[in-house]
């Protein structure tokens, strides 16, 4: 005889409670959080015996555990068998950064949901601030013989002198462009004057973004017809050009 049923005893039923997880990965960041180590550093042999440990609980409590869990697992394994592998000399990549990527970004992806599941409850507990509407104005009948027309123009033409007065015109300006080709020949010049032109320093005296812009596409140009050469002594250091001798070909200019 059970020994729980003698003297009228009742049964003592032990019931066993699992996190709901949203997914592999769910599951996978609560195990490395139940660890405290950081995702850049798995204990991947350990998270990987856990992880098989909560599947197999949720089989025991007739769980359905979705194929996306077993393709997990089975990945799992195939990192911790790397894991176990000798390294081979030069092979860097560490079996555990795929997994690791796609830890930090669920991370992010559920710490961002969470802020707004929190800014929604937030809402939830503001009353909305409910203003009675104005009373609507009383319509007031004219009789249009005793309307002083001369009255009502003066009217008007005050209101449309103070409209405009409050409302000036906007200022209309003419977009300044500058030409290409009048900054291939500007910069021809410059640069035939001098044995190496600094263009950076020229270009940052222009008051205009729109003119440095044009001048640093008439110096791409200058390089390109072969009329001048640039070159840097290091990276980020000032570029300068030199002029080649040949002359500039005027007909292969563009007119932009």
């Amino acid at each position: 005889m059970d020994p729980a049923l003698v003297g009228g005893e009742q049964p003592v039923r032990v019931s066993v409670i699992l996190p709901a997880f949203e997914g592999p990965l769910d599951l996978l960041l609560h195990l490395v959080r139940e660890e405290k180590v950081s995702i850049w550093d798995i204990p991947i042999l350990k998270i990987c015996d856990q992880y098989h440990d909560a599947l197999h609980r949720m089989e025991q409590l007739d769980l359905e555990v979705a194929g996306e869990y077993l393709v997990y697992a089975a990945w799992l394994l195939l990192i911790k068998s790397r894991m176990l592998l000798p390294r081979h000399e030069g092979e860097e990549k560490d079996p555990r950064q795929e997994l690791v990527e796609r830890l930090v970004e669920y991370e992010k992806v559920k710490s961002a949901a969470a802020e707004l599941a929190g800014l929604a409850e937030m809402r939830r507990g503001v009353e909305p601030v409910r203003c009675a509407a104005p009373d609507a104005p009383v319509e007031v009948e004219l009789d249009l013989e005793e309307v002083d027309v001369l009255a009502l123009a003066r009217a008007l033409r005050e209101v449309m002198e103070r409209h405009l007065r409050d409302h000036p015109a906007a200022m209309q300006l003419a977009p300044i462009r500058f030409s290409v080709r009048e900054k291939i020949i500007e910069l021809f010049e410059l640069v035939s004057r001098q044995r190496s032109f600094p263009l950076l320093s020229h270009l940052l005296t222009r008051p205009d973004r729109l003119e440095g812009v044009t001048l640093l596409l008439a110096a791409l140009e200058l390089v390109r017809l072969g009329s001048a050469t640039a070159h840097q002594r290091q990276p980020f250091a000032e570029i300068y050009l030199t002029p080649t001798g040949v002359p500039l070909p005027m007909d292969a200019l563009t007119d932009a």
